[in-house]
């Protein structure tokens, strides 16, 4: 009996090795690999981790993206987690929501003038398929160096006359944002701090206003223009000021030809990276032409079989 209770209590769990009773740093560390909702749950075991959950290191960057929150919602987690910590905010509006939500806002000028002064060291803030109508630009934190609106409802000439607002903007990425034109491009062009810059998908875009970005922005390092309207007019204008750009995306671009890529050739020679893939105008000669720069360390092509040929004329 005596060795049988021995087994039974080697056999009996140790409440010494529950989850609850792992140091707080482990916790922690657990706590950190865990979603925003997941962590918010996790927060409603016990008072102990309702507290670790409230730790600033846990708050530092906080990606919403996997949800649509309305400005009620916003507002209760904003309350509860946000503080000085706070450098990275993502969050997820309903402008393509097919439901009735469709209209509402995630954010409001309120808010974004709280997050401001409640994170003072915010640098990065993206709007994913958000409507900004009703948002002012200057309401916008000062502190952000990097700006996302991607896949929202731009409000046109939003930037006009605020320009020195955002005085540390140096990535403003508006990819697959519908009603951005040539008129914004006035404005975007006055951002001569700016090293980055997306208007992927952009679709109102052409090559007609685009002599501004080349001249104003000559700080660029990287400029994705796929999906847009630029033609040949604009890469020359590229080509002609952005001496510093390492990187060119301009794929499915179709008015950009083989004359096109002689442009970038000749112009910039510190581009170490660009993608023409189905610019179909493009053909075998062009990428002859850009396989003269030996820095270029990424070629996409037009398709499988240009790509095949090109690969096959370089190894010989």
């Amino acid at each position: 009996m005596e060795e049988l209770g021995y087994a039974e209590s080697a056999m009996a769990p140790d409440n010494d090795l529950s989850v609850i009773h792992l140091p707080e740093n482990i916790v922690l560390q657990i706590l950190g690999y865990l979603s925003v909702k997941d962590r918010c749950i996790a927060g409603r075991v016990c008072k102990q981790w309702r507290r670790i959950v409230k730790d600033n290191s846990l708050w530092r960057h906080v990606n919403l993206l996997e949800y649509r929150l309305d400005l009620p919602k916003m507002w209760k987690v904003f309350r509860a987690h946000f503080s000085p910590c706070l450098l990275t905010f993502r969050i997820k509006g309903f402008a393509h929501s097919d439901s009735i939500k469709r209209k509402k806002p995630s954010l409001s000028d309120a808010m974004l003038k709280e997050l401001s002064i409640r994170c003072p060291n915010l640098t990065l803030l993206e709007l994913h398929d958000c409507n900004t109508d009703n948002l002012t630009f200057e309401s916008l934190p000062t502190t952000l160096t990097s700006l996302l609106i991607t896949y929202s409802t731009w409000q046109p000439r939003w930037l006009k006359g605020h320009h020195g607002h955002l005085t540390k903007l140096e990535s403003l990425d508006l990819s697959k944002s519908v009603r951005v034109d040539n008129l914004d491009i006035e404005d975007i062009a006055k951002l001569t701090n700016l090293k980055e810059l997306s208007l992927s998908g952009c679709y109102r875009i052409d090559g007609s206003n685009f002599e501004l970005i080349a001249k104003n922005l000559v700080r660029l390092d990287k400029l994705n223009i796929s999906y847009t309207g630029v033609d040949e007019l604009a890469i020359h204008h590229i080509s002609r000021h952005m001496k510093c750009l390492q990187e060119l995306y301009i794929s499915h671009c179709p008015n950009i030809n083989d004359s096109s890529l002689t442009l970038v050739a000749t112009g910039l020679s510190k581009l170490r990276i660009i993608d023409v893939t189905h610019c179909e105008e493009v053909t075998i000669t062009g990428l002859e032409t850009l396989s003269t720069r030996r820095q270029l360390k990424i070629i996409t092509c037009v398709n499988d079989v240009t790509l095949s040929d090109f690969r096959q004329k370089l190894s010989k």
